[in-house]
Protein backbone atom coordinates (compact mmCIF):
# COMPACT_ATOMS: atom_id res chain seq x y z
CA UNK A 1 0.00 0.00 0.00
CA UNK A 2 1.14 3.42 -0.83
CA UNK A 3 2.73 5.23 2.32
CA UNK A 4 1.20 7.82 1.87
CA UNK A 5 -2.22 6.80 2.08
CA UNK A 6 -1.51 4.61 4.85
CA UNK A 7 -0.02 7.33 6.87
CA UNK A 8 -3.18 9.52 6.36
CA UNK A 9 -5.95 6.04 6.58
CA UNK A 10 -4.60 5.47 9.89
CA UNK A 11 -3.12 8.64 11.19
CA UNK A 12 -6.11 11.38 11.20
CA UNK A 13 -8.81 9.16 9.80
CA UNK A 14 -8.06 6.94 12.47
CA UNK A 15 -8.69 3.48 10.28
CA UNK A 16 -7.54 0.50 11.86
CA UNK A 17 -4.32 -0.98 10.18
CA UNK A 18 -5.71 -4.62 10.13
CA UNK A 19 -9.43 -2.73 7.88
CA UNK A 20 -6.60 -1.73 4.75
CA UNK A 21 -7.04 -5.13 3.19
CA UNK A 22 -7.09 -4.62 -0.65
CA UNK A 23 -10.70 -6.53 -0.90
CA UNK A 24 -12.25 -4.39 1.88
CA UNK A 25 -14.85 -2.04 0.48
CA UNK A 26 -14.70 1.64 1.46
CA UNK A 27 -18.16 1.35 3.34
CA UNK A 28 -16.82 -1.50 5.58
CA UNK A 29 -13.43 0.46 6.17
CA UNK A 30 -15.73 3.01 7.25
CA UNK A 31 -14.94 5.49 4.74
CA UNK A 32 -18.31 7.79 4.48
CA UNK A 33 -19.55 10.65 2.17
CA UNK A 34 -16.98 12.85 5.05
CA UNK A 35 -14.30 10.74 5.56
CA UNK A 36 -13.68 11.07 1.67
CA UNK A 37 -13.62 14.82 1.95
CA UNK A 38 -11.66 14.74 4.45
CA UNK A 39 -9.30 12.28 2.60
CA UNK A 40 -9.36 14.11 -0.60
CA UNK A 41 -8.31 17.46 1.63
CA UNK A 42 -5.56 15.67 3.19
CA UNK A 43 -4.25 13.99 0.05
CA UNK A 44 -3.82 16.82 -1.43
CA UNK A 45 -1.48 18.52 1.75
CA UNK A 46 0.92 15.91 0.02
CA UNK A 47 0.77 16.80 -3.63
CA UNK A 48 -2.12 13.84 -4.57
CA UNK A 49 -5.13 16.11 -5.79
CA UNK A 50 -7.86 13.43 -6.94
CA UNK A 51 -10.98 15.46 -6.35
CA UNK A 52 -14.13 13.41 -3.78
CA UNK A 53 -15.91 12.26 -6.88
CA UNK A 54 -12.64 10.12 -7.79
CA UNK A 55 -12.04 8.93 -5.04
CA UNK A 56 -15.46 8.03 -3.87
CA UNK A 57 -15.34 6.21 -7.29
CA UNK A 58 -12.52 3.95 -5.88
CA UNK A 59 -15.23 1.01 -4.25
CA UNK A 60 -12.20 -0.82 -2.35
CA UNK A 61 -9.08 0.02 -0.43
CA UNK A 62 -7.28 -1.58 -3.33
CA UNK A 63 -8.58 0.60 -5.97
CA UNK A 64 -8.10 3.72 -3.60
CA UNK A 65 -4.47 2.57 -3.35
CA UNK A 66 -3.80 1.99 -7.15
CA UNK A 67 -5.64 5.70 -7.89
CA UNK A 68 -3.25 7.48 -5.47
CA UNK A 69 -0.33 5.19 -7.38
CA UNK A 70 -1.34 5.85 -10.67
CA UNK A 71 -1.52 9.40 -9.56
CA UNK A 72 1.74 10.01 -8.47
CA UNK A 73 3.38 7.55 -11.14
CA UNK A 74 1.56 9.60 -13.44
CA UNK A 75 -0.03 6.68 -15.45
Amino acid sequence: MNQILKTILTGPLQMNEEALRPETSLENAGLDSLAIAELDLLLAEHGVALGEDRLAAATTIGALDQLVDEHLTGR
